[in-house]
């Protein structure tokens, strides 16, 4: 044997040594592959199962959420609204009133503005002092007040309903 045999044995074990160290790096690489892979699907396993349960939650909420909604719709429908009609039926009935009022008030004041003109010295005045100082004469004039206070209230209501009948015509023509 000569010196380039020896040489070609040593590279050839040299060859498979470096080999068994290569296939012993491939096994080991194989082996962590294997187990990042097992841990990769247990994770994976993990994050379904997370998941899932997320959604059930999320539903769970969702109908409860829609259950809620249907329930505080019906609570507006039933109470709420008759409630608020009922309030602005209120307000305009109050609003028919006050200006009744204020309509007999304005009477009133004609009434004290007439009054005043005739009470100086005059006349009208001493008739108008003997009215006043005898029980009938009082009467009388609580009378014609009382009278002005609801022919005024009267007058109001007449056109008011003259208005409502003439937007109801126009309601039903256009």
């Amino acid at each position: 044997m000569t010196g380039r045999d020896w040489i070609e044995i040593v590279l050839l074990l040299l060859l498979i040594a470096n080999l068994g160290v290569l296939s012993s790096a491939m096994i080991l690489t194989l082996k962590r592959l294997t187990s990042l892979s097992i841990r990769l699907d247990s994770a994976m396993e993990e994050i379904q199962r997370d998941t899932v349960r997320t959604l059930q939650e999320t539903h769970t909420a969702l109908t409860q959420m829609g259950s809620a909604l249907s329930t505080l719709d019906n609570l507006l429908q039933s109470e709420v609204t008759p409630t608020l009609q009922t309030a602005r039926s209120a307000l305009t009935h109050v609003d028919v009133t006050l200006k009744g009022v204020a309509d007999a008030t304005t009477s009133v004041r004609r009434i004290a503005a007439g009054a005043e003109a005739l009470t100086g010295p005059s006349v009208i005045s001493a008739a108008i002092e003997r009215t006043a100082g005898s029980g009938p004469g009082r009467v009388a004039l609580l009378a014609a007040g009382a009278l002005a206070l609801f022919q005024g209230v009267l007058t109001r209501r007449g056109r008011r309903s003259a208005k409502t009948t003439k937007g109801e015509g126009h309601g039903e023509s256009g």
